[in-house]
């Protein structure tokens, strides 16, 4: 088990640097006064990625993967989502507005719901997960094991995207960031609805 962890957390790290809709909502909420809104984005990717686990555990993404219409409904879903989100990004005026302590509860849903959005309505996650549970995992491998290896996936993601945040908010880092917010905004919301036009035309 322990060498299928590892090559799990390394397929896994891998496939989360590469950029993609979750690194550019990181990246937008990483970049906020205070540390909880990309906290609450990040919590809200892993409640997605829980739920694509859990559907590839149960054999329900792969009726998914497998039904041509379900699958489409999903991609389109998930491609108008995240270009609505580059689109917000894109005529930003710079630092969010969720730093207002009274609304933070009420805020903290914002940047939740879009880390669980993105992730759970991209299809390319779906098939990811559902490539692991099925190329990498054996299919004889008992239910609680298999339960173990999605839940390394979900933890690995929180620590990693935790990590590359602290780099993001360095003092200095994060000085220079912000004095090209406005610039960084629109160049997170042009890859986001690129990253959307892409999965409407795969």
């Amino acid at each position: 088990m322990i060498a299928m962890l590892m090559i799990l957390a390394t397929i896994t790290f891998v496939a989360m640097m590469s950029p993609g809709p979750d690194m550019m909502l990181v990246v937008k909420y990483g970049c906020t006064r205070e540390r909880w809104p990309v906290v609450a984005c990040i919590v809200g990717i892993c409640c997605g990625l829980t739920v694509h686990v859990t559907l590839s555990i149960l054999g329900i993404a792969a009726v998914i993967a497998a039904s041509a219409t379900i699958y489409s409904i999903i991609k389109l879903a998930g491609a108008g989502y995240i270009i609505y989100i580059g689109f917000k990004s894109l005529i930003s005026e710079g630092e969010l507005n969720l730093d207002d302590t009274e609304n933070k509860s009420k805020n903290f849903a914002t940047p939740f719901r879009d880390g669980f959005l993105c992730n759970i309505l991209n299809p390319k996650v779906t098939l990811y997960i559902l490539a692991v549970f099925t190329q990498v995992v054996e299919p004889s491998t008992p239910v609680f094991d298999k339960i173990i290896y999605g839940f390394l996936i979900v933890f690995e993601a929180f620590v990693v995207w935790n990590f590359f945040v602290s780099f993001i908010r360095i003092k200095l880092v994060l000085r220079q960031i912000q004095r090209f917010q406005v610039i960084i905004d629109r160049v997170v919301g042009v890859m986001l609805i690129g990253f959307g036009g892409l999965l409407v035309l795969k």
